[in-house]
């Protein structure tokens, strides 16, 4: 019986031709998946077949690199890998070179001369909004750039390098936009490089090639460049997010638009979101991870630019990413046994975060950021009952639901919560938890209580050693009769419609809290 034919397959929604092929067994734990697609491009048949065969030439090369394993890169093969790059990122400007704003000559001259960057004393909103251009934040971002562009090239080609190989090829990517970036300049200012005119019969013109066939691009009613820049910038002065969502959504939409090779919105199409869901598929990323981390936040700002009239269409809408749950990835809480070694190490820890922040969790079911930014002024008493307030002053809250008062539980009292909160000074209660590059100390704290947890002998991945008090204080409000509403209001969730209006007596909420054994 004859093998059949590979060919290209024709996506069912988008009707683009694929490459799609299954992952050898030897390759599948370095890959992490079994089955490659890769978007050709096109939706013309003949056009697919001849795409397709330099695809997979491609793709074959990409696994006999990795079954050789991790090696050396000589400078040619570095510059070699480098210099598509900056080919690409030409092709992809000669018709409009003075828009060209991914790389800036004056900086990428020296961009690696200097020693570590510095902090920026400013955040990321002030960046993104008072539209400052500080050499050192570009800096930062064109390394960063070649970085990430050096590891998909490198991803793609299969290669596993080592740790200098992998510099040289940042450093060659580097040189290879930089030249790119002055060829644009060039361009920009007329000076093109033109092909000798021809004499005698072969000046003559050929006759007119016959126009192709295209199917009608809808019409945009916008004129003009709307960048991806412009629509993050909107997004941060109306939305105020966070400082970590102020840094991440404009990090992630550069990613895309370095992928697509331009920066204008309105030139973004359907085609180049699904092309950059399968390179991230590619890259052995997570489906959840691209569709909530990655999609979702190109779909939310270009949202933006819809509801402000600044595009016709958001394409990322209707791109989905299918992911299958399986048990080995959900997550636990942790068993009652596994609790029980967690709050008898940290009775006995002496450092503040490890002693009380696990005990404060497991008895309020607070998120752990909540806890870690506690002040000595959110610890006090009301109406005769001790309570913890959870405030927007002392640190940055998850919604608005999150800000609430619950009650100090009587073994926390028993503990001595209280006497160590009257101890404290004015400010944070753990004030040797340092803040982290987003102002806060709850990512910090998540850290070290989860690298200290695991210290234990409780090593299982799936048990959750600081997000599963939320989950356990949940299961022990339903199994010991708490109401509903209450348990939604201690943990901070979101509240119903009737349930948003008025609020909670202390005194009953301490009867409910105090059910908790």
């Amino acid at each position: 019986m004859a093998l059949a034919m590979a060919t290209p397959w024709l996506h069912p929604r988008t009707q683009v031709y694929y490459l799609r092929r299954r992952v050898p067994d030897d390759l599948k734990a370095a890959l992490g998946r079994g089955e490659v697609r890769r978007s050709l491009g096109t939706r013309d048949p003949k056009e697919a077949k001849r795409l397709f065969a330099g695809a997979l030439a491609e793709l074959e090369a990409q696994w006999a690199n990795l079954r050789g394993g991790a090696r050396a890169l000589t400078e040619r093969e570095a510059h070699q890998l480098a210099a598509r790059v900056g080919e690409a990122f030409v092709a992809a400007h000669e018709e409009f070179p003075s828009r060209q704003d991914l790389w800036r000559v004056e900086i990428g001259e020296a961009l690696f001369d200097e020693g570590p960057l510095p902090v920026v004393g400013r955040s990321a909103v002030e960046m993104m909004t008072d539209g400052l251009d500080h050499h050192i934040v570009q800096r930062h971002a064109m390394r960063a750039w070649c970085e990430r562009s050096a590891d998909e090239n490198l991803a793609r080609e299969g290669l596993r390098v080592d740790a200098d190989s992998r510099q040289e090829v940042v450093r060659a990517i580097a040189r290879a936009m930089q030249a790119g970036a002055l060829r644009l300049r060039d361009m920009a200012k007329g000076t093109w490089t033109l092909a000798p005119r021809p004499v005698g019969p072969a000046a003559i013109p050929p006759p007119p090639t016959p126009a192709v066939s295209r199917e009608p691009e809808a019409p945009r009613p916008h004129v003009g460049v709307v960048t991806l820049e412009a629509l993050i910038a909107g997004w941060l002065r109306e939305r105020q997010p966070a400082a970590k969502t102020a840094y991440v959504f404009p990090r992630v939409v550069r990613d895309f638009g370095a992928f697509i090779g331009h920066r204008d919105a309105t030139r973004v199409t359907e085609d180049d979101v699904v092309r950059w869901k399968d390179r991230l598929l590619e890259q052995g990323l997570r489906g959840t991870t691209i569709r909530n981390g990655k999609i979702g936040l190109v779909r939310t700002i270009l949202q933006w630019g819809v509801d402000n009239k600044k595009l016709s269409t958001n394409v990322a809408r209707g791109i989905k990413v299918t992911t299958k749950a399986r048990a080995l990835d959900r997550k636990r809480d942790p068993t009652e046994d596994e609790v029980a070694v967690i709050l008898s190490a940290a009775a006995k820890a002496r450092d503040p975060v490890r002693h009380w922040v696990p005990w404060l969790c497991a008895y309020t079911g607070a998120r752990v950021a909540e806890i870690c930014q506690l002040r000595k002024e959110d610890v006090y008493t009301d109406a005769g009952i001790p309570v913890l307030a959870i405030r927007p002053e002392a640190g940055s809250l998850k919604n608005e639901n999150s800000e609430r008062t619950i009650p100090v539980h009587p073994r926390l009292i028993a503990q001595g919560f209280l006497a160590f909160a009257d101890r404290a000074k004015a400010g944070p209660l753990f004030p040797d938890l340092p803040p982290d590059r987003f102002g806060s100390r709850g990512g910090n704290g998540s850290k070290v209580l989860g690298r200290w947890i695991r210290s234990l002998g409780l090593t299982d991945p799936r048990m959750q050693p600081n997000h599963g008090w939320r989950h356990r204080f949940s299961s022990l409000s339903r199994d010991k009769g708490l109401r509903e509403d209450v348990t939604i209001y201690m943990l901070g969730r979101q509240k119903s419609v009737s349930g948003a209006y008025g609020g909670y007596g202390l005194p009953m909420l301490l009867e409910q809290m105090s059910r908790i054994p």
